[in-house]
Protein backbone atom coordinates (compact mmCIF):
# COMPACT_ATOMS: atom_id res chain seq x y z
CA UNK A 1 0.00 0.00 0.00
CA UNK A 2 1.24 3.57 -1.15
CA UNK A 3 2.83 5.55 1.94
CA UNK A 4 1.84 8.86 2.63
CA UNK A 5 5.01 10.85 3.36
CA UNK A 6 4.54 14.04 4.94
CA UNK A 7 5.93 17.53 2.68
CA UNK A 8 6.76 20.50 4.51
CA UNK A 9 6.33 23.59 3.39
CA UNK A 10 9.18 26.16 4.28
CA UNK A 11 9.94 29.87 3.54
CA UNK A 12 13.43 30.00 2.35
CA UNK A 13 15.92 31.05 4.89
CA UNK A 14 18.50 34.40 3.90
CA UNK A 15 20.62 33.36 1.46
CA UNK A 16 24.32 34.17 2.32
CA UNK A 17 26.65 36.54 0.95
CA UNK A 18 29.05 33.97 -0.84
CA UNK A 19 26.19 32.65 -2.46
CA UNK A 20 25.02 36.20 -3.83
CA UNK A 21 28.19 36.38 -4.86
CA UNK A 22 28.12 33.77 -7.10
CA UNK A 23 27.03 34.17 -11.03
CA UNK A 24 23.13 34.07 -10.86
CA UNK A 25 22.05 31.00 -12.62
CA UNK A 26 18.12 29.61 -13.54
CA UNK A 27 19.04 27.24 -10.33
CA UNK A 28 21.07 28.61 -8.03
CA UNK A 29 23.69 26.23 -6.03
CA UNK A 30 23.17 26.07 -2.61
CA UNK A 31 26.22 26.62 -0.16
CA UNK A 32 27.30 24.55 3.03
CA UNK A 33 25.10 26.16 5.75
CA UNK A 34 22.03 27.27 4.07
CA UNK A 35 19.07 25.40 5.83
CA UNK A 36 16.16 23.53 3.61
CA UNK A 37 13.46 23.42 6.40
CA UNK A 38 15.09 21.24 9.19
CA UNK A 39 17.87 20.19 6.91
CA UNK A 40 21.19 21.80 6.91
CA UNK A 41 23.37 21.69 3.66
CA UNK A 42 26.72 20.39 3.95
CA UNK A 43 28.17 19.93 0.67
CA UNK A 44 27.09 18.94 -3.28
CA UNK A 45 27.11 15.37 -3.81
CA UNK A 46 25.74 14.76 -7.60
CA UNK A 47 24.01 17.09 -10.17
CA UNK A 48 21.77 15.58 -13.27
CA UNK A 49 19.76 16.85 -15.40
CA UNK A 50 17.18 16.50 -13.13
CA UNK A 51 18.06 17.37 -9.76
CA UNK A 52 20.77 17.79 -7.47
CA UNK A 53 21.81 16.04 -4.72
CA UNK A 54 23.41 17.41 -1.11
CA UNK A 55 24.81 15.66 1.67
CA UNK A 56 22.35 17.25 4.57
CA UNK A 57 21.94 16.61 8.14
CA UNK A 58 18.44 17.06 10.41
CA UNK A 59 18.87 20.17 12.76
CA UNK A 60 17.49 18.69 15.41
CA UNK A 61 18.24 15.04 15.91
CA UNK A 62 21.38 14.76 13.83
CA UNK A 63 20.23 12.33 11.48
CA UNK A 64 22.31 12.17 8.22
CA UNK A 65 20.17 12.50 4.75
CA UNK A 66 20.84 13.11 1.06
CA UNK A 67 18.73 16.12 -0.42
CA UNK A 68 17.69 15.56 -3.44
CA UNK A 69 16.32 18.94 -4.83
CA UNK A 70 14.49 19.55 -8.62
CA UNK A 71 15.76 22.08 -10.76
CA UNK A 72 13.46 25.05 -11.46
CA UNK A 73 14.35 24.19 -15.45
CA UNK A 74 12.75 21.14 -15.26
CA UNK A 75 9.41 21.83 -13.92
CA UNK A 76 6.41 22.47 -16.35
CA UNK A 77 2.87 21.21 -16.86
CA UNK A 78 4.50 17.76 -18.24
CA UNK A 79 7.37 18.07 -14.80
CA UNK A 80 5.09 19.05 -12.61
CA UNK A 81 6.68 19.18 -8.49
CA UNK A 82 3.81 16.06 -7.66
CA UNK A 83 5.44 14.54 -11.13
CA UNK A 84 8.58 14.81 -9.22
CA UNK A 85 7.37 13.58 -5.57
CA UNK A 86 6.00 10.75 -7.21
CA UNK A 87 9.70 8.98 -6.57
CA UNK A 88 8.76 8.93 -3.23
CA UNK A 89 6.05 7.12 -3.42
CA UNK A 90 7.22 4.65 -5.62
CA UNK A 91 10.44 4.04 -3.91
CA UNK A 92 7.77 3.32 -0.84
CA UNK A 93 6.10 0.94 -2.32
CA UNK A 94 8.99 -1.54 -3.30
CA UNK A 95 9.29 -3.23 0.12
CA UNK A 96 13.39 -4.51 -0.60
CA UNK A 97 16.97 -3.23 0.94
CA UNK A 98 18.20 -3.18 -2.63
CA UNK A 99 15.81 0.03 -3.09
CA UNK A 100 17.16 3.19 -1.78
CA UNK A 101 14.82 4.61 1.38
CA UNK A 102 12.72 8.00 0.75
CA UNK A 103 11.83 9.33 4.33
CA UNK A 104 10.41 12.81 3.79
CA UNK A 105 9.43 15.14 0.49
CA UNK A 106 8.80 18.93 0.80
CA UNK A 107 9.30 22.31 -1.31
CA UNK A 108 11.99 25.20 -1.08
CA UNK A 109 11.46 28.35 -3.01
CA UNK A 110 8.80 26.06 -5.11
CA UNK A 111 11.01 23.23 -5.98
CA UNK A 112 10.35 20.00 -4.69
CA UNK A 113 12.63 17.85 -2.68
CA UNK A 114 13.12 14.28 -1.40
CA UNK A 115 15.18 13.60 1.59
CA UNK A 116 17.04 9.81 1.23
CA UNK A 117 19.25 7.28 3.01
CA UNK A 118 22.93 9.13 2.34
CA UNK A 119 24.61 6.32 1.22
CA UNK A 120 28.73 5.63 1.45
CA UNK A 121 30.38 4.13 -1.57
CA UNK A 122 30.17 5.00 -5.28
CA UNK A 123 28.27 4.32 -8.51
CA UNK A 124 28.75 1.48 -10.61
CA UNK A 125 29.40 3.71 -13.53
CA UNK A 126 32.50 5.59 -10.87
CA UNK A 127 33.84 2.32 -10.38
CA UNK A 128 34.13 1.59 -13.72
CA UNK A 129 36.11 4.04 -14.77
CA UNK A 130 39.05 2.90 -12.18
CA UNK A 131 38.69 0.01 -14.07
CA UNK A 132 36.89 -3.35 -14.99
CA UNK A 133 35.39 -5.54 -12.24
CA UNK A 134 36.44 -9.07 -11.89
CA UNK A 135 33.84 -11.22 -13.42
CA UNK A 136 33.11 -12.91 -10.63
CA UNK A 137 32.34 -9.65 -8.94
CA UNK A 138 30.59 -8.69 -11.88
CA UNK A 139 27.92 -12.02 -12.02
CA UNK A 140 27.44 -11.36 -8.27
CA UNK A 141 26.46 -7.69 -9.20
CA UNK A 142 24.21 -9.31 -11.86
CA UNK A 143 22.74 -11.24 -9.59
CA UNK A 144 21.46 -8.51 -7.19
CA UNK A 145 20.16 -6.65 -9.00
CA UNK A 146 18.03 -9.39 -10.59
CA UNK A 147 16.63 -9.72 -7.12
CA UNK A 148 15.57 -6.40 -6.71
CA UNK A 149 14.16 -5.89 -10.03
CA UNK A 150 11.74 -8.64 -9.32
CA UNK A 151 10.89 -7.08 -6.72
CA UNK A 152 10.61 -3.93 -8.39
CA UNK A 153 8.06 -5.97 -10.85
CA UNK A 154 6.24 -7.70 -8.06
CA UNK A 155 5.06 -4.63 -7.14
CA UNK A 156 3.86 -3.20 -10.58
CA UNK A 157 6.58 -0.57 -11.26
CA UNK A 158 8.68 -0.39 -14.52
CA UNK A 159 12.01 1.35 -13.45
CA UNK A 160 12.85 2.61 -16.96
CA UNK A 161 16.21 3.79 -16.46
CA UNK A 162 18.50 1.38 -15.18
CA UNK A 163 22.34 1.86 -15.99
CA UNK A 164 25.48 2.06 -14.37
CA UNK A 165 25.07 5.47 -12.57
CA UNK A 166 21.78 4.60 -11.13
CA UNK A 167 23.43 1.54 -9.77
CA UNK A 168 25.32 2.22 -6.28
CA UNK A 169 27.53 0.00 -4.65
CA UNK A 170 27.66 0.08 -0.67
CA UNK A 171 31.66 0.52 0.82
CA UNK A 172 30.22 -1.81 3.28
CA UNK A 173 27.52 -4.14 2.28
CA UNK A 174 24.33 -3.89 3.78
CA UNK A 175 21.45 -6.63 4.89
CA UNK A 176 22.13 -10.10 3.80
CA UNK A 177 25.79 -9.15 2.70
CA UNK A 178 24.07 -7.03 -0.05
CA UNK A 179 26.38 -4.33 -2.15
CA UNK A 180 24.12 -3.01 -4.22
CA UNK A 181 21.26 -0.38 -4.02
CA UNK A 182 19.14 0.76 -7.06
CA UNK A 183 18.42 4.59 -7.38
CA UNK A 184 16.48 7.22 -9.15
CA UNK A 185 13.08 6.45 -9.70
CA UNK A 186 11.87 9.47 -11.79
CA UNK A 187 11.49 8.06 -14.94
CA UNK A 188 9.56 4.60 -13.51
CA UNK A 189 6.26 3.57 -14.33
CA UNK A 190 3.40 2.34 -12.34
CA UNK A 191 0.76 -0.12 -13.65
CA UNK A 192 -2.23 1.36 -14.08
CA UNK A 193 -1.55 4.95 -13.76
CA UNK A 194 -0.99 7.54 -16.21
CA UNK A 195 2.13 7.50 -17.18
CA UNK A 196 3.76 11.11 -16.92
CA UNK A 197 6.66 10.05 -19.56
CA UNK A 198 3.84 9.01 -22.11
CA UNK A 199 4.91 9.28 -25.69
CA UNK A 200 8.76 10.36 -24.55
CA UNK A 201 11.87 8.27 -24.98
CA UNK A 202 12.25 8.19 -21.53
CA UNK A 203 15.46 6.82 -20.22
CA UNK A 204 19.01 7.07 -21.35
CA UNK A 205 19.80 6.26 -25.22
CA UNK A 206 22.27 3.82 -24.47
CA UNK A 207 20.10 1.44 -23.03
CA UNK A 208 16.63 1.99 -23.53
CA UNK A 209 14.62 -0.31 -25.13
CA UNK A 210 13.43 -0.49 -28.85
CA UNK A 211 9.79 -0.65 -27.44
CA UNK A 212 10.79 2.65 -26.01
CA UNK A 213 12.21 4.42 -28.82
CA UNK A 214 8.94 3.55 -30.29
CA UNK A 215 6.86 5.34 -27.91
CA UNK A 216 4.84 2.04 -26.86
CA UNK A 217 4.20 1.63 -23.28
CA UNK A 218 6.41 -0.14 -21.59
CA UNK A 219 6.67 -2.86 -19.33
CA UNK A 220 9.10 -4.97 -17.09
CA UNK A 221 10.79 -6.43 -20.27
CA UNK A 222 12.43 -3.14 -20.77
CA UNK A 223 14.04 -3.53 -17.63
CA UNK A 224 15.52 -6.27 -18.81
CA UNK A 225 17.08 -5.11 -22.12
CA UNK A 226 18.63 -2.33 -20.02
CA UNK A 227 20.06 -4.77 -17.89
CA UNK A 228 20.89 -6.80 -20.45
CA UNK A 229 23.10 -3.53 -21.95
CA UNK A 230 24.42 -3.16 -18.55
CA UNK A 231 25.45 -7.03 -18.34
CA UNK A 232 27.85 -6.25 -21.39
CA UNK A 233 29.10 -3.70 -20.09
CA UNK A 234 29.95 -5.17 -16.77
CA UNK A 235 31.27 -8.66 -18.65
CA UNK A 236 32.46 -8.06 -21.96
CA UNK A 237 33.47 -4.33 -21.72
CA UNK A 238 30.95 -2.46 -23.52
CA UNK A 239 27.94 -1.24 -24.30
CA UNK A 240 26.11 -3.98 -27.56
CA UNK A 241 25.61 -0.62 -29.52
CA UNK A 242 27.52 2.45 -29.78
CA UNK A 243 27.35 5.65 -31.66
CA UNK A 244 28.17 9.48 -31.49
CA UNK A 245 25.01 10.31 -33.66
CA UNK A 246 22.00 9.38 -31.07
CA UNK A 247 19.84 8.70 -34.51
CA UNK A 248 22.33 6.23 -35.32
CA UNK A 249 22.29 4.42 -31.91
CA UNK A 250 18.37 4.63 -31.31
CA UNK A 251 18.29 2.59 -35.14
CA UNK A 252 20.59 -0.05 -33.97
CA UNK A 253 18.57 -1.00 -30.96
CA UNK A 254 15.35 -0.93 -33.29
CA UNK A 255 17.47 -3.18 -36.04
CA UNK A 256 20.56 -4.48 -35.42
CA UNK A 257 21.27 -7.46 -33.83
CA UNK A 258 23.99 -6.86 -30.89
CA UNK A 259 27.87 -8.80 -31.09
CA UNK A 260 28.62 -12.29 -30.09
CA UNK A 261 29.38 -12.23 -26.34
CA UNK A 262 32.15 -15.12 -27.58
CA UNK A 263 34.36 -12.60 -29.40
CA UNK A 264 34.37 -10.60 -26.17
CA UNK A 265 34.86 -13.44 -23.56
CA UNK A 266 36.25 -16.59 -25.39
CA UNK A 267 35.26 -19.08 -22.39
CA UNK A 268 32.11 -17.62 -21.67
CA UNK A 269 29.38 -20.47 -20.54
CA UNK A 270 27.36 -21.09 -23.66
CA UNK A 271 24.06 -21.03 -21.35
CA UNK A 272 25.10 -17.31 -20.36
CA UNK A 273 26.49 -16.50 -23.93
CA UNK A 274 22.94 -17.36 -24.94
CA UNK A 275 20.60 -15.51 -22.05
CA UNK A 276 22.77 -12.49 -22.77
CA UNK A 277 21.81 -12.33 -26.18
CA UNK A 278 18.01 -13.30 -25.19
CA UNK A 279 17.73 -10.20 -23.02
CA UNK A 280 18.41 -7.84 -25.73
CA UNK A 281 15.70 -8.99 -27.87
CA UNK A 282 13.82 -6.74 -29.96
CA UNK A 283 10.46 -8.49 -28.83
CA UNK A 284 9.89 -7.77 -25.46
CA UNK A 285 7.71 -11.44 -25.52
CA UNK A 286 11.09 -13.17 -26.43
CA UNK A 287 13.03 -11.81 -23.47
CA UNK A 288 13.92 -14.38 -20.30
CA UNK A 289 12.53 -14.02 -17.02
CA UNK A 290 14.46 -12.45 -14.32
CA UNK A 291 14.13 -15.80 -12.48
CA UNK A 292 15.73 -17.84 -15.22
CA UNK A 293 18.76 -15.00 -15.73
CA UNK A 294 19.58 -15.43 -11.96
CA UNK A 295 19.72 -19.42 -12.27
CA UNK A 296 22.15 -18.77 -15.37
CA UNK A 297 23.91 -16.03 -13.57
CA UNK A 298 24.42 -17.77 -10.30
CA UNK A 299 25.39 -21.18 -12.32
CA UNK A 300 28.53 -19.28 -14.14
CA UNK A 301 29.51 -18.20 -11.23
CA UNK A 302 29.74 -21.36 -9.75
CA UNK A 303 31.56 -22.90 -12.92
CA UNK A 304 35.12 -23.43 -12.40
CA UNK A 305 37.88 -22.46 -14.84
CA UNK A 306 39.45 -25.78 -16.95
CA UNK A 307 42.54 -26.41 -16.20
CA UNK A 308 43.67 -25.92 -19.56
CA UNK A 309 42.28 -22.75 -19.76
CA UNK A 310 45.11 -20.65 -19.86
CA UNK A 311 46.05 -22.89 -23.95
CA UNK A 312 42.35 -21.79 -24.75
CA UNK A 313 42.16 -21.25 -28.53
CA UNK A 314 40.55 -17.95 -29.88
CA UNK A 315 37.05 -18.66 -31.45
CA UNK A 316 38.22 -18.09 -34.96
CA UNK A 317 41.55 -20.34 -35.26
CA UNK A 318 44.23 -18.34 -36.75
CA UNK A 319 45.45 -20.10 -39.96
CA UNK A 320 49.01 -20.63 -41.74
CA UNK A 321 50.12 -19.17 -44.91
CA UNK A 322 48.25 -22.57 -46.58
CA UNK A 323 45.01 -22.58 -44.55
CA UNK A 324 46.04 -25.04 -42.03
CA UNK A 325 44.65 -24.33 -38.36
CA UNK A 326 47.99 -22.74 -36.17
CA UNK A 327 48.65 -22.36 -32.78
CA UNK A 328 48.11 -18.73 -31.25
CA UNK A 329 51.04 -16.71 -30.43
CA UNK A 330 51.60 -17.07 -26.61
CA UNK A 331 51.58 -13.97 -24.83
CA UNK A 332 51.92 -15.34 -21.11
CA UNK A 333 54.81 -16.96 -19.35
CA UNK A 334 52.98 -20.15 -18.59
CA UNK A 335 52.28 -19.88 -22.36
CA UNK A 336 55.25 -19.63 -23.58
CA UNK A 337 57.29 -22.29 -21.38
CA UNK A 338 54.47 -24.56 -22.50
CA UNK A 339 55.13 -23.40 -26.36
CA UNK A 340 59.02 -23.99 -25.48
CA UNK A 341 58.42 -27.18 -24.36
CA UNK A 342 56.24 -28.62 -26.88
CA UNK A 343 58.86 -27.31 -29.71
CA UNK A 344 61.16 -28.98 -27.56
CA UNK A 345 59.51 -31.95 -27.67
CA UNK A 346 58.37 -31.94 -31.54
CA UNK A 347 62.38 -31.18 -32.26
CA UNK A 348 63.13 -34.31 -30.45
CA UNK A 349 60.74 -36.34 -31.74
CA UNK A 350 61.63 -35.50 -35.29
CA UNK A 351 65.33 -36.94 -34.65
CA UNK A 352 64.78 -40.10 -33.60
CA UNK A 353 64.23 -41.63 -37.20
CA UNK A 354 67.65 -39.80 -37.60
CA UNK A 355 69.33 -41.36 -34.72
CA UNK A 356 68.15 -44.63 -35.14
CA UNK A 357 69.70 -45.19 -38.54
Amino acid sequence: MPIDLPIWECEPPPIPQTALRTKRRRTMTLVPGMRIGVWRIERELGRGGMATVYATTHTRFGKRAALKLAHHAVLGPRFTPETFLREARIANMIDHPGVVEVFATGTYSGRPYLAMERLAGSSLGARLDQGALPRDESLEILGELCEVLSAVHAAGVTHRDLKLDNVYLLATPGAGGRRTKLLDWGMARIAGEEDPMRGLIAGTLTYVAPEQVRGEQVTPAADIYSLGVLAYQLLLGGAPFKSANDLELLDKHLREAPPRPRTKWRAIPAALEATLLAMLAKRPEDRPQLLDIARVLQAARRARPSKLRWIELPVMPIEDMIGRPAVPFLVTKPQRIAGAALGIALTAASLIPLIMR
